[in-house]
């Protein structure tokens, strides 16, 4: 079976090649990069990785991709948006391969703003004519890599608090890297899975709770300020124009915390013997790789 994925050089996907490697040694597969990525990190996997050049987003990448080889399946992982780009690409071929997509339960977003565009791409992937496999993980956390929860605990670290914005109870189910890239791995070894699959975390708690968990594994007390929810959206518009990439917390983040985000995974753990960790647990993971990092306080 001959694989291609993109997002090889993120979170996720080294924790998939891990994975992969330790059941499928010395396999072959293919990896789409950008032109600017250096996976240097992937060269003591053991397995053989070929390099194809160019970006998943647009269709011009993946024709001259097929026009060299036809995978067997093809494991998006880089982003659920670059999905026309693919099924466009697709397009015209006598032999479709299996997908195995990576989506978002930000689907589900009240805030059309940011769920529009995942509504978008799902609805292109239903067009496909061959077979696929999408999973929507909730927010991901369990690095130093991960876009959410390290800024937060570094925050928490440094400064003793966290503003509260809004009332704080609503609820939330990180699920982490480790336990989505094992999702991946199964989906893979179990082609007959088709459809989408929600892969939340092991446990749910409101804000407030994840503020509270947080400060019992720093070993110092988080301070929650309650602030008013328009406060903290004109306050996390103005640190993004500024500080870009560095802003530790963005207008996005504020407004679907006001908004459940605790999903059911009884399908994958059917199906896909989805069994993800407590938040608890992954949490004291990421704390104790942040503290051997020397990224907060010991």
């Amino acid at each position: 079976m001959s694989i291609l994925m993109t997002g090889c050089t993120g979170l996720t996907g080294g924790l998939f090649l891990n994975d992969f490697a330790k059941v499928f040694p010395e396999r072959e597969l293919n990896c789409l990069v950008r032109p600017n990525s250096y996976p240097n990190s992937l060269s003591n996997l053991n397995l053989k990785l070929n390099y194809c050049i160019g970006d998943s987003s647009t269709p011009e990448t993946w024709k001259n991709i097929f026009s060299d080889f036809i995978p067997d399946t093809i494991i998006h992982i880089a982003q659920l948006r670059h999905i026309p780009g693919i099924i466009s690409g697709l397009d015209k071929l006598q032999k479709l391969p299996h997908l195995i997509i990576i989506g978002t339960t930000g689907i589900y977003s009240q805030y059309n703003e940011y769920s529009q565009d995942y509504k978008i791409a799902e609805s292109q992937l239903q067009t496909y004519q061959g077979s696929y496999c999408l999973l929507r993980p909730t927010m991901i956390y369990g690095s130093h890599r991960d876009k959410n929860l390290h800024k937060l605990i570094k925050f928490c670290d440094r400064y003793g608090f966290f503003p509260v914005f809004g009332s704080g109870d609503n609820l939330i189910q990180p699920v982490h890297a480790e336990d989505l890239a094992q999702a991946i791995l199964t989906a893979l070894q179990r082609p007959h899975i088709q459809g989408a699959y929600d892969l939340s975390g092991g446990t749910v708690v409101t804000f407030r709770e994840l503020l509270t968990l947080v400060g019992e594994l720093l070993g110092k007390p988080v301070r929650q300020i309650s602030l008013p929810l328009n406060a903290g959206v004109w306050s996390a518009t103005i640190l993004e124009n500024l500080l870009k990439e560095r802003s530790p917390v963005r207008r996005e983040q504020i407004l679907r915390l006001q908004e459940d985000k605790a999903y059911p995974h009884d399908a994958a753990q059917r199906d896909l013997d989805f069994f993800p960790r407590t938040l608890e647990e992954g949490l004291r993971q990421e704390v104790e790789l942040m503290r051997s990092l020397g990224m907060i306080s010991s």
